[in-house]
């Protein structure tokens, strides 16, 4: 058998290589694309542990940095319960129940914000004790002694909260309970008050300085925290931070964002926010306020800072909380 050797035209050679074009281009475009996201889901996971995974002061007593803020004497003579309560989402939950001097089934539930704790919600104390409502108060997740180990932005905690709201209809059946919360716990009992339309256990809410959208909010923190001014830089930035965010928590930024729900909320709301808040978009309370069905009432205070209204006119705002509660609860 002789043996065949086989030329390979030139003409073959041009054709083969003009093959394998297409291929190389496609293959450099995945590769570019592969680098791209990669180093995109790097820098937003830089920002998302900044944004996610932050410092909530779990060691810090801010019961001693907040205690100028209420009347420590009454609070001290007061009945208190110390009370813990599992989270739907696998952790403890510690809060303090605070018994009215005088024998009532009214309680309103405090929720404190970023980086606070119970104790930063209790300035408000004084204010619900007069009008003759017991308090509760909480460590929110991954602050305080509560468990959980980042944050959401009302996305778990608006489960915990709902807890919470469960816990006090147990313990006073038949009493009228409302939800006062400050900032990202505003934004928490804005987005409780979506699972409250099936039972009806909370009568009113008072959201004082809720951001309205959360990634709104993460552009204006770019902006002022990290001087990231170009828009389109700043939404990139949040694109990979939301993909990263996803992967962890499994939840998209607009879940956590209260105006996608506010159409659906029947119940009484109050939107409070200082006319000189720079830490929340300014127009938020407005938005929310807009977007809210059913009975609603909005009140900006002037002067006033990111959840420093009350400080600013504690008269104006008791009696327009005061107001608002008689109104939508038909009590004096």
């Amino acid at each position: 058998m002789g043996m065949q050797i086989q030329f390979t035209s030139l003409k073959d050679v041009r054709r083969t290589n003009k093959n394998r074009k297409p291929k190389l281009i496609i293959y450099s475009i995945l590769i570019i694309l592969l680098a791209a996201n990669l180093s995109g889901l790097y820098i937003g996971n830089i920002f998302y542990k900044k944004a996610f995974d932050i410092d909530t002061k779990k060691e810090v007593d801010l019961y001693e940095a907040s205690k100028t803020t209420f009347n420590e004497r009454r609070f001290v003579n007061l009945q208190k319960e110390e009370v813990s309560i599992s989270s739907k989402n696998n952790y403890k939950l510690y809060g303090t129940y605070i018994k009215n001097s005088k024998a009532t089934k009214d309680t309103i539930i405090l929720v404190h914000g970023l980086a606070g704790s119970r104790w930063t919600v209790l300035k408000y104390a004084d204010m619900y004790l007069d009008k003759g409502y017991n308090i509760l108060i909480y460590d929110s997740k991954n602050h305080g002694h509560s468990g959980g180990d980042n944050v959401t932005y009302g996305y778990d905690e608006k489960n915990d909260l709902d807890s919470w709201v469960r816990w006090v209809y147990l313990k006073n059946k038949g009493g009228i309970i409302g939800v006062h919360g400050e900032s990202m716990g505003a934004a928490t009992a804005l987005l409780q008050a979506e699972l409250n339309e099936d039972k009806k256990r909370v009568s009113f809410y008072i959201a004082d300085s809720s951001y309205a959208d959360l990634k709104d909010e993460f552009l204006l923190r770019l902006k002022d925290d990290y001087k990231i001014n170009n828009k389109f830089t700043a939404n990139i930035l949040l694109f990979y931070t939301e993909k990263v965010n996803q992967l962890r928590n499994n939840f998209k930024f607009n879940e956590a964002s209260p105006k996608y729900i506010m159409k659906d909320i029947s119940t009484p709301v109050l939107f409070i926010q200082g006319d000189q808040d720079n830490f929340i978009p300014k127009n938020s309370c407005e938005d929310l306020y807009k977007l809210k069905s059913g009975p609603k009432e909005l009140f900006i205070v002037p002067n006033a800072s990111h959840i420093k209204s009350y400080e600013t006119n504690p008269d104006a705002y008791k009696d327009k909380v005061y107001n608002f509660i008689d109104k939508v609860t038909g009590s004096k």
